[in-house]
């Protein structure tokens, strides 16, 4: 498994590592690189908040503090989940590592083998587009200093801190080291929310292999040679067969619920988190083009649209697809030759096509199933909640 793990999920162990959030790494230093990154991220929050000390409250403030604080709130409890829940994440990875063992089939290889790479494709290509933001970000929020190289002026450019915050010092003196802490905690909080988000994918994907394996399985468990072979020795080959393949798709289940048990409570708090943050970046967006025609900070909460857009996409799509791929282990079980096998193995089968029957899906219980539908769900929660906000102002 090492093998196949430093080809398939070499990025994933890297990205946590970077965070020190790797659950097999608990040294020393691992403790302080955690506290240190949870501490930045924490600062970032209080800094923000430490305005309404200083500054007259007024809506649009507040508005736009909270437009900065909420993404920020959502890496730091991405983060903080990570760290909590370390032993769940070592035991997700060991039950991957366990069911690769399991598979000696090349068939079967080849399909769990087909899901890593498009794992590994997925973690390379979210990872791309969370450096390029935050390079764009970067270079927007850098852009006066940059001009003021290029094309000099008598004066220099006023560098203006997207963030509105309060250090209690002269921030035109220390205008760097500002900058230096938001763009550290951008940098820490894209790589959170992407690198933790492409691991959870990692395993949506292996319960979706383990499915796929399953229904490979019982669709072919009864074949015509088999059936061909008198009568005692078919009875013992097709229930081996059979039990083969209620076995992985047990194994599946099991996979996918505990992955469920293990962020379904951090998963109902992060919607809230997540829709209160695109309902007013939305509003914040809308008051940059409308109002202000600042058109570097419009930029920068244009891109904070589209990946809150991008990030719940997929997070519910990926719940869609283990449903779907629970309810292809139904329709293999009906596509297979069980009409042509005994009596005993039918009545079997009856019972294999009731569980399959029954939804695989991930979510908070009933309040909320991660599907494409839920996607819509969200989407029209934020817009309105966003209209209600723009109404107010």
């Amino acid at each position: 498994m090492h093998a196949i793990e430093e080809r398939y999920y070499k990025i994933n162990r890297i990205i946590l590592k970077t965070l020190g959030l790797w659950p097999y790494q608990q040294s020393y230093l691992t403790q302080i690189h955690k506290i240190l990154f949870a501490g930045i991220l924490w600062t970032f929050i209080l800094v923000q908040l430490l305005v309404f000390i200083t500054t007259q409250y007024n809506i649009n403030l507040l508005l736009k503090i909270l437009s900065l604080v909420f993404p920020t709130l959502f890496g730091t409890i991405k983060y903080i989940l990570f760290i909590i829940q370390a032993d769940s994440v070592k035991q997700l990875l060991e039950q991957v590592r366990n069911d690769w063992r399991l598979l000696k089939n090349k068939l079967e290889i080849d399909i769990i083998e087909k899901y890593a790479c498009n794992s590994r494709l997925f973690t390379m290509i979210v990872m791309a587009f969370c450096l390029l933001g935050v390079i764009f970000c970067t270079i927007f929020q850098l852009l006066p200093m940059i001009l003021d190289i290029i094309i000099p002026l008598n004066k220099s450019r006023p560098c203006q801190i997207i963030a509105v915050t309060e250090y209690f010092i002269n921030q035109e003196k220390y205008i760097y080291a500002i900058l230096l802490h938001e763009i550290i905690t951008v940098l820490i909080i894209a790589i959170t929310i992407f690198g933790t988000g492409a691991t959870i994918m990692m395993y949506i994907l292996h319960a979706c292999a383990l499915f796929e394996v399953a229904s490979y399985r019982i669709e072919n468990a009864i074949e015509k040679n088999i059936l061909a072979i008198s009568d005692p020795r078919r009875e013992r080959f097709l229930y081996r067969r059979i039990v083969h393949a209620v076995v992985i798709h047990r194994r599946a289940i099991e996979f996918t619920e505990f992955l469920t048990s293990t962020f379904m409570v951090s998963y109902a708090i992060l919607i809230i988190v997540g829709i209160s943050s695109l309902s007013f970046n939305l509003f914040q967006f809308l008051q940059m083009v409308t109002l202000t025609n600042n058109i570097n900070e419009a930029f920068i909460f244009g891109i904070f649209i589209i990946t809150h857009l991008i990030y719940l996409f997929f997070a519910n799509c990926a719940g869609q697809e283990i449903t779907d791929h629970g309810i292809k282990f139904f329709k293999a079980t009906y596509n297979g030759l069980w009409y042509a096998a005994p009596l005993h193995t039918q009545k079997l089968l009856l019972f294999v096509m009731r569980k399959g029957k029954i939804n695989v899906t991930i979510g908070c219980g009933s309040l909320f199933i991660a599907s494409l539908e839920g996607f819509a769900m969200l989407t029209n929660t934020a817009v309105s909640y966003f209209t209600v906000i723009y109404s107010t102002r």
